[in-house]
């Protein structure tokens, strides 16, 4: 297991220049399923780069719209204190606009829809999942073995594991993820 802290995070621009995110993790493009993935630790990177799956912490300030992301799949997980509403064009989704009030609350969507967040309360931050190849994202406990997991409050049965730290699990593996959001 590999624990990424905050201070590994690296800050950069959204792709629409409306805000700042803070890459945690990333597997570089046509990795995914390879044995011992080179790059799935967290190789340079920047916004073009290419990648398979991509986890960032977005800092949301003012409300607005978000960057897309053609040919990804999204899931955006509320991980800061404030709720955030995201609105969204209705032909994609049944619902034309979800709010994200708990931790760990989230939204699965296609990486190219047009997503305005809305701040009722005042800043927020969101975990944003891209993805480009299968993967399963979630909150809460898995009973399955999962990859990556990122804590949402201190994990003392996970040794080294803060609040907003990540670990990294290769081979992917069974843990607690009580309060945590996890991939496999």
């Amino acid at each position: 297991m590999r624990v990424i802290e905050q201070a590994a995070w690296r800050a950069q621009p959204w792709k629409n220049g409306g805000g700042v995110t803070h890459e945690v993790w990333r597997i570089p493009a046509n990795v995914v399923g390879a044995a011992n993935p080179p790059g799935a630790a967290n190789p340079p990177s920047g916004l073009d780069a290419e990648y398979d799956v991509r986890v960032s912490v977005a800092e949301l300030t003012v409300s607005g719209p978000f960057s897309r992301f053609p040919g990804y799949r999204r899931w955006a997980f509320l991980v800061g204190t404030a709720p955030v509403e995201l609105t969204y064009d209705q032909r994609a989704s049944r619902k034309p606009a979800v709010s994200l009030v708990a931790l760990g609350d989230h939204v699965e969507l296609p990486g190219d829809l047009a997503i305005t967040a809305h701040l009722p309360a005042g800043a927020t931050h969101l975990l944003n999942i891209l993805a480009r190849v299968p993967i399963v994202a979630g909150y809460g406990q898995a009973n399955h073995p999962v990859r990556f997991v990122f804590a949402l409050t201190p994990r003392p049965a996970v040794p080294a594991i803060v609040r907003w730290a990540s670990a990294v699990l290769d081979p992917p593996a069974v843990i607690d993820t009580t309060d945590c959001i996890w991939i496999s």
